[in-house]
């Protein structure tokens, strides 16, 4: 059985909200079947950290969400016959808890959850020497969160990955969401569809009303945390320099991954992410306006090049790092 974390008293939404996500990665759930934009993306990653894979290697996946990464990545290590042991890191129980229920069999996995709460009831992030118990790991993987740190604060993470590497280790991340003025002019970023899709919503004559019955600091609250779910993408260049400042060189790939209607359409109406329509309630109305404002700006993507009919063309970055100090 997989050690560590393990969820306890997770309320029904919650137990969705996993669920939802889970299945907007994997059709039906079905592990066996993942949506192509995650196969294609989460490949290419593993593509890049296998040869940094042996039998025996400790492998940190940082933000694992439901465990899609090293979901993908165990296939491949299992049909080869190679045995890691795996470290999963996130800090959100609804989706770590679909990651346990799906992996908490295995033996080679371990799960930490990387929130505590003080005696306060203050929440704060545990360091990865916490959570690693100072051993140091021989490669960490991230897929699909690095976009999502704040810049002033993912100098310290980065520090904290090169500390728990060993000298050889290599940190390897992907990230859908991050601008690099080398992209095509008919790609678009992952998360910029949705960002597009709050535009209209803001102006949703239902949501102003609903506005218009909150107080300030209840509505600043509430566009603090929509203003969390898709952050403003940030430059490659700013990621490249923080690398070069901790003493970790940088090489760059990127990837068009092909990400169709369908599953933006599940994408986004996983309930935590539906979140960008609040204060409109979770139900039918949210995801009917979801659903509108979502044709509306798969037409304009269609119109300026980045979309065909069936897909858009989002364009993936993929970072490599290894100690140079």
């Amino acid at each position: 059985m997989a050690t560590g974390w393990e969820p306890r008293n997770l309320s029904k939404s919650q137990i969705e909200d996993g669920l939802n996500y889970h299945n907007a990665i994997y059709h039906d759930g079905d592990i066996k079947n993942p949506a192509k934009w995650h196969l294609d993306s989460v490949s290419h990653l593993i593509k890049l950290a296998l040869p940094h894979i042996r039998d025996g290697s400790i492998i940190v996946d940082y933000g694992s969400g439901t465990g899609g990464s090293a979901i993908e990545l165990l296939k491949i290590l299992d049909k080869k016959g190679i045995s890691v042991e795996l470290i999963l890191i996130d800090p959100l129980e609804s989706w770590f808890s679909k990651a346990r229920d799906i992996l908490g069999s295995r033996n080679d996995v371990h799960f930490e959850l990387s929130i505590k709460v003080d005696h306060n009831n203050k929440v704060t992030f545990r360091t990865l020497e916490e959570m690693l118990g100072q051993r140091k790991v021989d490669l960490i993987i991230s897929s699909s969160t690095l976009h999502l740190i704040p810049l002033n604060v993912i100098s310290d993470l980065i520090m904290q990955f090169k500390t728990s590497l060993v000298d050889e280790g290599v940190f390897i991340w992907d990230s859908g969401d991050i601008e690099d003025p080398s992209r095509g002019e008919n790609t678009s970023l992952l998360h910029q569809p949705f960002r597009e899709i709050r535009k209209f919503i803001m102006n949703d004559y239902d949501r102003k009303n609903l506005v218009s019955k909150m107080d300030i600091s209840e509505y600043n609250i509430m566009e603090e945390k929509i203003d969390r779910i898709f952050p403003e993408s940030q430059l490659i260049n700013n990621y490249e320099e923080i690398f070069t400042e901790n003493g970790l060189s940088s090489e760059f790939h990127s990837l068009v991954v092909n990400f169709s209607y369908d599953d933006m359409e599940r994408f986004i109406l996983v309930p935590r992410l539906s979140e960008i329509a609040l204060p409109l309630p979770p139900g039918n109305q949210r995801e009917l306006k979801i659903k509108q404002y979502l044709k509306m700006v798969f037409e304009k993507m269609i119109e300026s090049g980045s979309a065909d009919r069936n897909f858009f063309r989002s364009h993936w970055t993929y970072g490599i790092h290894k100690k140079i100090y």
